[in-house]
């Protein structure tokens, strides 16, 4: 099974993307409702993909991305 992380500070966005992605047979999905919580989850579990909105309080998705690119290359 794949995990999905979806960041979006919108709830209703966050409800609409983990809907239509759980829709998809073999994936699991996290939301975060910003780029600090989500780098919470990804210390705290395995993550295969992120989803995330570029325009968010707290730590927008152009940091979030800059994180990931240095700690999860991967991704």
């Amino acid at each position: 099974m794949k995990n999905v992380l979806v960041v979006d500070d919108d709830r209703g966005t966050l409800q609409v993307a983990s809907r239509a992605l759980l829709s998809l047979k073999d994936l699991s999905v996290v939301t975060a409702e910003n780029g600090a919580l989500a780098t919470k989850i990804l210390q705290d579990q395995p993550v295969d993909l992120v989803v995330t909105d570029l325009q968010m309080p707290v730590m927008g998705g152009y940091q979030l991305l800059a994180y990931l690119s240095e700690r999860h290359p991967s991704l």
